[in-house]
């Protein structure tokens, strides 16, 4: 729980955060979250409280917030915003923000993608798919050599071969 007595505030923060956009339409409604699939994660993606945090200016509480990496990239919460608020392309201007914000933040995910190759559990829904008439999805996981070409261009960037402790095992 943020204590709002205690937290520093940055007037306008929302500005810097999302460039492009104004994000003071959004009156907390909820739309996104109820059709968001990673408010059910664990901790939950609740984009309308990292609205509500960028607009209240809560710097240092969004600079550790981890939820915006949760994004499974599906876009409901943009179909369904009564206001036009673009939920999604906050989550992602957050991340960008955080990063240029941090240099040491590493996004949480960046972990499970250099293991598996991407970051949803696409693999895990054959059931799913094959209940619908879909077939199996080409995954990187079912490419072994594929997956290591993957792996070595990442150890290629900065932030992964900086924090190759992370990557290994």
């Amino acid at each position: 729980m943020i204590d709002l007595e205690q937290a520093e505030v940055i007037p306008d923060m929302w500005r810097e955060v999302f460039e492009s956009e104004d994000i003071r339409f959004c009156f907390n409604c909820g739309s996104c979250i109820s059709v968001c699939p990673a408010s059910n994660a664990d901790p939950p993606l609740l984009i309308r409280r990292l609205a509500r945090m960028v607009l209240l200016g809560l710097e240092d509480e969004l600079l550790d917030e981890d939820t915006p990496w949760s994004c499974v990239s599906c876009s409901k919460c943009e179909e369904v915003c009564p206001m036009g608020v673009r939920p999604f392309e906050l989550g992602l201007a957050i991340r960008r923000w955080q990063v240029r914000n941090d240099e040491t933040r590493i996004p949480p995910s960046l972990v499970e993608l250099y293991k598996e190759g991407y970051t949803q559990p696409v693999s895990r829904a054959l059931e799913t798919r094959a209940a619908v008439g879909l077939g199996e999805l080409p995954t990187i996981d079912k490419d072994p050599e594929l997956l290591k070409a993957y792996q070595k261009m990442l150890m290629a960037t900065d932030v992964v071969s900086n924090n190759d402790y992370m990557f290994k095992g």
